[in-house]
């Protein structure tokens, strides 16, 4: 089986700073709907990496 550890982590770090950088420059309503999508899609991304390893 491949080890995809580092690759994930990598790409989370770096989607990690994109959202930081876009925060910065929302208004408040606008922060609370990204943030919950992004949960979203962190909550789905943290699924996909659990099946693949022991969590």
């Amino acid at each position: 089986m491949t080890n995809y550890g580092y690759y994930t982590g990598s790409l989370f770090l770096r989607e990690l700073e994109r959202l930081k950088e876009e925060y910065i420059q929302l208004d408040l309503d606008d922060m609370k709907v990204m943030m919950k999508e992004d949960i979203l899609l962190l909550e789905k991304a943290m699924n996909m990496l659990c099946r693949n390893k022991v969590c």
